[in-house]
């Protein structure tokens, strides 16, 4: 079996993107996110905001990834404007959900929901690692707030959920 190759946190991508990338270099992570959802009205809607520019490459990576994913089981290849769309209702939207059950809103007042989606996604990773990959997006929301957020009552009711589930 050969490790697939390539930009990602997870060493994803086809390799062969260097078009795309030489001219991606050349604009900020922030414009390029900016570009590729200028006709996503639910993102936009959504109110999708990081604060730093890491932040955003960070994301970009995670669209990347999901669209190289994707491509590997179908016999065809998507673009990112459909990877985008895709990695809107199937990764960042399910994730959101989680983060909104979890309170976490109201655990990290100074953070926005894509900053906390950053946050518990890369915390969901660790937990992958740790316990295996049946940990949930769920898990993992109630696990990031009972650890890291701010509340004695909002910590202590997220680990009570978490040991419930």
């Amino acid at each position: 079996m050969t490790m697939p190759r390539g930009p990602g946190v997870w060493g994803l991508g086809k390799g062969n993107m260097n078009t795309t990338m030489e001219v991606q270099a050349s604009q900020s992570a922030r414009a390029r996110f900016e570009q590729l959802i200028r006709f996503a009205n639910e993102i936009k809607q959504d109110g999708f905001q990081l604060t730093s520019e890491s932040e955003y490459a960070e994301v970009l990576q995670h669209i990347e990834d999901h669209k190289y994913l994707t491509n590997e089981g179908i016999p065809f290849e998507i673009s990112m404007d459909q990877a985008l769309f895709s990695w809107y209702e199937n990764v960042y939207h399910p994730m959101t959900r989680a983060i909104d059950e979890a309170g976490l809103v109201y655990a990290f007042p100074d953070a926005t929901r894509a900053e906390l989606f950053l946050w518990v996604t890369r915390h969901w990773h660790f937990l992958k690692q740790e316990n295996g990959p049946n940990v949930s997006a769920e898990a993992a929301a109630f696990s990031y707030g009972s650890k890291f957020g701010t509340g004695l009552i909002l910590r202590l009711l997220n680990r009570v959920r978490l040991l419930a589930a």
